[in-house]
């Protein structure tokens, strides 16, 4: 019997397989959203800082608060990359004119990545990563691992409390 989190079953070039994979994270993390009870779309233009738009709630009032979310896939036990304007996989065409950047509040509000393995989701305010580097390990993120009161509480004290949960970078 397979799972569910079975990966490349029909042997597709790796290459393509990743690129097809992060297509599919887009959908998933849409699908978990959605399951959850958030307001979910998926941006139909590829290649922007964001991938998916959510409604989240400032807290309990139910105050909306739309987010605009990078979805990255991370290997269990991996690190998150906060960068875009280059591409991954092998055989990989590099246009001059783009250039690489680390995500900020002005891209996008929360970056998800995606357990390949697991399907977890880590949910990371992109206010969070303004100090630190390109990436981080999921180790050092586990306060962030499925915390869905991260969209139900998309507040700035909310959001100062957790940031000081999470270990020194």
């Amino acid at each position: 019997m397979g799972k569910i989190t079975d990966l490349n079953i029909t042997g597709m070039d790796p290459a393509k397989h990743a690129a097809l994979l992060g297509d599919a994270h887009e959908m998933i993390v849409a699908g978990i959203l959605a399951r959850l009870g958030f307001e979910v779309g998926i941006i139909a233009v590829k290649g922007g800082p964001y991938d998916l738009w959510v409604i989240g709630y400032k807290g309990p009032s139910r105050e909306i608060q739309p987010l605009r979310v990078q979805i990255r896939t991370v290997s269990k036990g991996g690190s998150v990359k906060f960068t875009g304007g280059t591409r991954g996989g092998r055989n990989r065409i590099y246009i001059p004119k783009v250039k690489k950047y680390k995500y900020t509040e002005k891209d996008n509000d929360l970056i998800i990545a995606v357990e390949r393995e697991t399907l977890d989701l880590y949910l990371i305010p992109t206010r969070f990563i303004a100090k630190w580097g390109e990436s981080k390990s999921v180790r050092k993120l586990q306060v962030l691992k499925n915390n869905w009161d991260i969209l139900l509480n998309w507040n700035n004290e909310f959001l100062s409390e957790l940031e000081k949960k999470l270990p020194p970078h």
